[in-house]
């Protein structure tokens, strides 16, 4: 059986650090972290020529470098390949016309930052240790 991934969109150290302690947690399998939106956009590509139904979750922060969140997340829902992808948004920003667009381009969940287990359960739709599918 091939690996499941899960992929975290985040450009800062210490919110990536704290987050992949909660993911690692919940998720036993592989997590591919990118550091900004273009770096995201190819890394996706690619795992769509490999099975995109591989990638379980997209935790997409919002603020990145050359390409921001936003605009990753328009270009997934717009890609034939990734469109089906589950993203869930994982931010500081409390800006309501953010959380807004977001929900508007078919987000499973806006999560603020820090990363929680039981956040992560949620948009996971699992307990730890259950079987996805």
């Amino acid at each position: 059986m091939k690996p499941r991934y899960l992929v975290l969109v985040e450009d800062n150290p210490d919110d990536a650090y704290l987050a992949l302690r909660v993911i690692e947690k919940v998720f036993p399998e592989k997590v591919i972290r990118a550091r900004d939106g273009e770096e995201a956009l190819v890394l996706l590509t690619r795992l769509a020529a490999e099975g995109i139904e591989l990638v379980e979750l997209v935790l997409l922060d919002l603020k990145l470098p050359k390409v921001d969140g936003i605009e990753v997340l328009r270009s997934i829902r717009s890609s034939m390949e990734l469109k089906g992808l589950k993203v869930a948004v994982l931010t500081s920003s409390e800006d309501e016309g953010d959380q807004e667009r977001c929900r508007e381009l078919g987000i499973a969940d806006y999560l603020f930052k820090p990363l929680t287990v039981a956040a992560l359960i949620k948009v996971l739709g699992t307990a730890p240790g259950s079987d996805r599918r």
